[in-house]
């Protein structure tokens, strides 16, 4: 059964891809690189393949042949443990590896705890899931997209995302939906 997600929490998942932006002197509709805000958000991001030294083995598992079995993790250091960095699957495709990040900084934007994250908390990936998509392709650039009739393919291209995650956010986001009321509506 799926998880439901709060009252307003993808008001607020938008209010904070929007807000980021701003504080990035981005345009809301232009797209954002995650590895970009996890710098602004203080966040570091290392690929599994730095790691490979460590445990050769065991890294070029991860990265090979358990692509599908590893994304990203986040993983949290400090005096009090309050640090993160995410080590990504430097493996998988520059799309999926956008994705995982912007999964990932979602967790950290809304504060979701390291206990949080490792009791399998349905909930806080169900807000992850839902607003990693939202920060890399927001309502303002959902619409755009839908209003200039731009091919899936190369908004995807664009924003750095899988045509599938592109598609995703434009039937989830409501932008065909707003936009062919309004052509109605308006001519």
């Amino acid at each position: 059964m799926p998880i439901k997600l709060r009252y307003g929490f993808k008001t607020e998942a938008e209010s904070h891809a929007r807000e980021l932006r701003k504080e990035m002197q981005i345009q809301e509709d232009q797209p954002i690189c995650p590895w970009a805000l996890a710098e602004h958000l203080a966040i570091r991001t290392c690929a599994i393949s730095k790691y490979r030294q460590l445990e050769p083995k065991a890294i070029d598992y991860l990265i090979e042949i358990a692509a599908a079995g590893f994304s990203a993790v986040t993983l949290f250091f400090g005096r009090h443990g309050t640090r993160r960095i995410i080590v990504y699957n430097d493996g998988n495709a520059r799309t999926r590896q956008t994705a995982d990040i912007a999964h990932e900084l979602t967790h950290a934007i809304l504060g979701h705890s390291a206990s949080k994250m490792f009791q399998d908390d349905a909930i806080s990936e169900e807000e992850a899931k839902w607003m990693g998509p939202c920060l890399l392709i927001p309502m303002p650039a959902a619409m755009r997209i839908v209003r200039q009739s731009v091919p899936e393919s190369v908004a995807a291209r664009e924003f750095g995302v899988s045509p599938q995650l592109m598609r995703m956010r434009l039937n989830a986001s409501g932008a065909r939906i707003i936009h062919s009321r309004r052509k109605l509506r308006y001519g």
